[in-house]
């Protein structure tokens, strides 16, 4: 059976999961630290640690950037995932602030378009004609690329919203799919981010 991760250790490993899809390259210590508000890199290490122990993951000795997930082997844990459910988020932190954090769900990955990293809560209706209702949990796949017509998780200032993506030439909008919502224009001055992509939703959690 798989060991239960506590929420920090679910965050950290999330965190880490989103960088390697982002990047390709494990996040360091220090990075780990700087997402998580650890200032101390012992007590990080400490965390990582702990996961490898829970074979989560592998650090290889002498290298930076030196950490690999592991493969689920248990057959349960192989057929759900842990999710770290994100709160209300704040201009210029990051996303796995463990501030902003609420709690950790278990889920079924049969789920999801795309293995999330996330999950935010819906608030309001302006995607109900997409079936994302108010109060559901949104599943987000963390990566800054996104495609015309994808429906991403994007933030603006201190707004974070799940909607579908114009983007033709230098136009950018954030398009709702219900009656009575205005699309979201972007101001240049504004703190503007594509976040993720919508990969599915939990509804009832």
């Amino acid at each position: 059976m798989t060991l239960h991760l506590t929420s920090r250790q679910s965050n950290i490993l999330a965190f880490i999961r989103a960088r390697l899809q982002q990047t390709g390259e494990a996040p360091t210590l220090e990075e780990i630290g700087n997402a998580m508000g650890l200032p101390n890199v012992s007590a990080v290490l400490k965390h990582v640690r702990s996961l490898e122990a829970k074979g989560r993951l592998a650090i290889e000795a002498n290298r930076a950037r030196g950490i690999r997930l592991i493969q689920e082997s248990d057959p349960l844990a192989a057929d759900t995932m842990e999710l770290p459910l994100i709160g209300r988020i704040a201009a210029g932190e990051p996303i796995f602030s463990e501030s902003r954090v609420e709690r950790s769900l278990h889920v079924s990955r049969d789920l999801f378009q795309l293995r999330p990293d996330y999950l935010v809560r819906v608030i309001g209706d302006s995607m109900r004609d997409e079936g994302i209702l108010d109060g559901d949990l949104v599943a987000v796949h963390a990566t800054p690329v996104a495609r015309h017509g994808q429906i991403v998780a994007a933030r603006v200032d201190d707004r974070f919203t799940i909607k579908r993506l114009y983007w033709k030439d230098d136009v950018i909008r954030l398009l709702p799919n219900s009656a009575g919502y205005q699309p979201i224009d972007p101001d240049p001055t504004e703190d503007f981010a594509i976040e993720g992509l919508f990969a599915g939703l939990v509804r009832g959690a």
